[in-house]
């Protein structure tokens, strides 16, 4: 009885998720080129101004596409750093790696229409700062994606010491349905917030 209760929950959770990206993508359409590109420039001024930024050595930052808060000129900056830059490099179903990354020229597009390196130099040492996308996330640290699982696992593995998630004002949900697979976040950047969640 116990595992066919879990297995419906875990079945309505599902479904629950499936509406909620539905609903949370549309919300981020209603943005138009010129707002996600001024608030995406917003947001990119937080992240170059934090204290843990400037201290990282090591960065991994998603590639974004369609309407996701743009990275690219983001991702321009940093390679003009003195940091290690890293992006994720899809290997297998599910399972992502951070790729080191020298110029933006290196990327072309790949699986799941997401630009990825040609190459794969892997980036082996601990990651400073991990920034990622999100479809809504909580100021509790949920974080709702599409589904893969890709940062959930990439999450477990510990290989970041902080992850961030970049997103717009409208993708702040008050709460998220979870199941334990699912991994909180550290924090979220959005133009006009900044939080850090405590972990202890």
């Amino acid at each position: 009885m116990k595992q066919q209760f879990l297995d419906k929950k875990t079945l309505a959770i599902i479904k629950e998720k499936k509406e909620l990206r539905t609903q949370f993508k549309l919300q981020r359409e209603q943005l138009n080129e010129t707002q996600i590109k001024q608030k995406s420039q917003l947001i990119a001024e937080q992240v170059l101004n934090l204290a843990e930024f400037k201290k990282a050595k090591n960065i991994m930052c998603y590639v974004s596409k369609d309407n996701e808060v743009a990275t690219h000129d983001l991702i321009k900056k940093i390679l003009t750093m003195n940091k290690t830059l890293a992006v994720p490099l899809i290997v297998k179903k599910g399972i992502m790696k951070p790729a080191i990354i020298k110029s933006f020229s290196e990327l072309r597009l790949a699986d799941f229409n997401t630009l990825q390196p040609t190459a794969s130099r892997l980036l082996e040492d601990k990651i400073d700062l991990n920034l990622m996308p999100a479809l809504a996330v909580t100021k509790t640290g949920d974080r709702l994606g599409w589904g893969g699982g890709f940062y959930d696992r990439f999450m477990m593995s510990n290989q970041a010491q902080l992850n961030l998630v970049l997103a717009f004002d409208c993708q702040i949900a008050e709460q998220l349905p979870t199941t334990e697979f699912d991994q909180k976040v550290d924090g979220i950047i959005t133009e006009s917030q900044l939080f850090f969640l405590d972990r202890a």
